[in-house]
């Protein structure tokens, strides 16, 4: 059985143009028997992060059709539906509640952006169901009491670290955070708080932008006033892209640090040549140059499937291929809630193509992996 792409793009634009919630509970639920594990996405496939959320899920739904196609997953058929919150938090909430109510989702798999992943564990802990690699670094994911929550990835202290660790070995001493005023972001400041303080930086500073907002009028002068030798940037792409083209402006000179959940990618569309120089924090193998066994992979995926390598597409492809592997090697009796959470929560420490995985349930995460990439003069990223 292959997945309706049709009727996915069919539900994501429904959601999109605001349809309420009778328009769109038009199909029924689903009967749990009928070998088909179906699994719910709460993302942005338009607006100014609508890229990642389009590059996970193809990725995702690529692998999940190419296991279909090969019998399944522990004996089990896997089913993603999509819905498109454009990042705004109350219709992350909705989507979140009609994957359970109207599109029986046993799980929540690779929510993106902040406001849907704090309303979309709430919504999973309340609905019961497993809440699976979300495209986040929030620490609030991370906290061991959040027992139906799954990551993928590292979190966001250990990108701010890694940064730190990074620019203090090259030397730089004054670093700045541009960060987004909401509790992702506030995280964000503490955590650049103690790593500058752990690093013994000879100054810091930081300053913030509101939520999903660009408007860095504000921020610019307070940071560039502060002399850093670096900014990291943690705010809203848009935001962090705006950011950039003003500094600069200003007369700033030095270096940019990203974390992932900003989108280097998305950075480097929109700023283009602004773009060269700007290190991105990664918690995904590098996709490109087939260094690695899981590159090499991947690549054939993409090339298969007609997909862009990029850091998105990775995190989506790493994120499906735990889970099935997960379900392959419980064998659930049944596709409920339950026996997905107690796959991954069983889920044996393995190396995927270089790529090592061990979920612990103290950090609720299967990864803390943290690579810098920079872009090149070519527009390219490195390693």
């Amino acid at each position: 059985m292959r997945i309706n792409r049709r009727r996915l793009l069919t539900l994501a634009c429904a959601t999109a143009a605001g349809y309420s919630l009778p328009a769109l509970a038009l199909a029924a639920k689903k009967p749990a028997g009928d070998g088909v594990i179906r699994l719910g996405q709460s993302t942005s496939l338009t607006g100014a992060n609508g890229a990642v959320g389009r590059q996970f899920r193809d990725a995702a739904l690529g692998w999940f059709e190419q296991v279909n196609g090969s019998g399944g997953a522990g004996g089990y058929k896997l089913e993603l539906t999509t819905l498109d919150d454009g990042g705004v938090v109350e219709r992350a909430t909705t989507n979140a509640k009609l994957l359970t109510s109207t599109h029986a989702a046993a799980g929540f798999f690779g929510f993106a952006g902040p406001g849907a992943n704090r309303e979309g564990m709430q919504v999973a802990l309340a609905e019961g169901v497993p809440f699976i690699a979300p495209v986040s670094g929030m620490d609030v994911l991370r906290q061991r009491e959040n027992s139906n929550v799954y990551l993928l990835r590292a979190g966001h202290k250990e990108e701010i670290r890694q940064i730190i660790r990074h620019t203090s070995s090259t030397g730089i001493a004054r670093v700045a955070l541009l960060f987004e005023y909401e509790s992702a972001g506030w995280e964000i400041r503490d955590s650049f708080a103690q790593a500058a303080e752990d690093a013994r930086l000879a100054g810091s500073v930081s300053s913030s932008v509101s939520r999903g907002s660009a408007d860095v009028s504000v921020a610019v002068p307070v940071l560039v006033a502060a002399n850093p030798q670096a900014i990291i940037l943690a705010a809203n792409p848009s935001a962090s892209a705006a950011f950039v083209r003003a500094a600069r402006k200003a007369g700033f000179g030095g270096s940019f640090y990203t974390v992932s959940t900003v989108g280097g990618q998305v950075l480097l569309d929109q700023l283009g040549s602004l773009a060269v120089g700007i290190s991105v924090a990664q918690v995904v193998p590098f996709p490109w140059g087939g260094g690695s066994v899981i590159s090499r992979e991947f690549l054939a995926f993409c090339t298969e499937n007609k997909l862009t390598p990029d850091f998105a597409s990775m995190e989506g492809y790493v994120a499906a291929r735990w889970l099935t592997e997960a379900l392959k090697r419980a064998k659930p009796r049944e596709a409920t809630p339950a026996a997905l959470a107690a796959a991954l929560e069983k889920m044996p420490p393995f190396n995927l193509g270089g790529f090592p995985l061990a979920f612990s349930a103290d950090t609720r995460s299967a990864s803390s992996f943290v690579e810098l990439t920079v872009v090149s003069n070519a527009l390219k990223f490195l390693k």
